[in-house]
């Protein structure tokens, strides 16, 4: 086996060695991914979610529209990265999935749905809508709101899930160590010794 064939260069052991920088990007790409197709919701019959101008309300009620969109689009794409964090350090661990690629991405959407709960039940009719009135669980605000808040936090936590894939710490010590048996052999090329810090991303 090559080292580039080896598992400790796949993109997952990357994310299991640098679990901060990979969940940042993640959080970012899911944010922006969700966020556009949020945008994009009126062509498959649903309302647009506009979560920037949303967000910039909130912060500057009395500002103008783009600078109510830029204040909010940098407070919900940090939020977007912080939820991916509390994420990779929190419910990541806790959920029963194993760290493979389809357990990745079911505890990243669950994850998802358990935001479009909090959002639904909490953030759209007593943070940001109170004025429509939207009741319990947004339900005045119609099913196809309702719907969308659940389809955007879903986007989120699909990509999210497919980004920020680590494996279990132990085959990536595995693949380590294999690959310096085929280095002593002279099978692979040089290679940075195995640390504990590999596994414990700073």
């Amino acid at each position: 086996m090559s080292s580039s064939t080896n598992p400790y260069y796949s993109i997952s052991a990357i994310a299991t060695r640098h679990k901060i920088g990979t969940a940042v990007v993640a959080g970012l790409v899911a944010t922006h991914m969700a966020t556009m197709w949020g945008y994009w919701f009126h062509g498959i019959g649903l309302p647009v979610l506009d979560w920037n101008t949303t967000n910039g309300l909130q912060l500057l009620p009395e500002a103008t529209h783009q600078t109510q969109f830029i204040t909010g689009a940098v407070a919900h794409y940090g939020t977007g990265v912080c939820f991916a964090l509390l994420f990779a350090f929190g419910p990541h661990h806790l959920l029963p999935w194993r760290n493979t690629a389809l357990g990745n991405l079911t505890k990243a959407v669950v994850w998802g749905i358990f935001l479009a709960f909090v959002s639904a039940m909490f953030m759209v009719p007593r943070v940001f809508y109170p004025q429509f009135h939207p009741g319990f669980f947004s339900h005045n605000l119609g099913f196809k709101s309702v719907l969308a808040i659940f389809v955007w936090h879903a986007i989120y936590g699909v990509h999210l899930g497919a980004i920020y894939t680590p494996l279990p710490d132990k085959e990536v010590i595995e693949s380590q160590s294999e690959l310096e048996t085929l280095s002593l052999n002279g099978q692979a090329a040089n290679h940075t010794p195995l640390r504990t810090g590999d596994f414990v991303d700073a």
